[in-house]
């Protein structure tokens, strides 16, 4: 059974304990808030390591391709200009995504009342999935 990671802090704690696994030598310097996450050393040469629990999040985050050497990633779900590790030993069970068809009315008017009202718009989404789902199973 695999080990099922549900964010990035998890998959960083188990980069720390198990990096040798990734034919990495050494950690040079670890810093999650940081970007890159991790300096490597790695057959003598220092690596910008950036883990993200879903490639994509990558671009999502906004992070400077020219200032990472390797991408570490749960999921490889994007095409990059540099090279991508995909850890398949472990399991990822945090948000998923998702793409809906939503008309534009509807959504430029649902996006401004979540955001007059501090919401997220993901989360409002998914409350309302879950109340159908208990409503469906009867669970109300």
């Amino acid at each position: 059974m695999k080990k099922v990671i549900k964010n990035e802090k998890q998959f960083s704690d188990w980069f720390i304990e198990n990096y040798k696994k990734l034919v990495y030598d050494r950690i040079i310097r670890s810093d999650i808030s940081r970007f890159p996450d991790f300096i490597m050393l790695k057959d003598g040469k220092e690596i910008r390591v950036e883990l993200e629990t879903v490639s994509s999040n990558f671009i999502l985050h906004k992070h400077d391709i020219n200032k990472v050497d390797e991408i570490v990633c749960l999921i490889n779900d994007i095409e990059f200009p540099k090279p991508i590790i995909e850890v398949r030993e472990l399991e990822y069970s945090g948000k998923k995504k998702v793409t809906l068809s939503i008309e534009d009315s509807v959504y430029d008017e649902f996006r401004k009342y979540c955001e007059d009202n501090a919401l997220m718009l993901s989360g409002v989404v998914e409350k309302i999935m879950l109340k159908e789902l208990k409503r469906r199973n009867g669970d109300d």
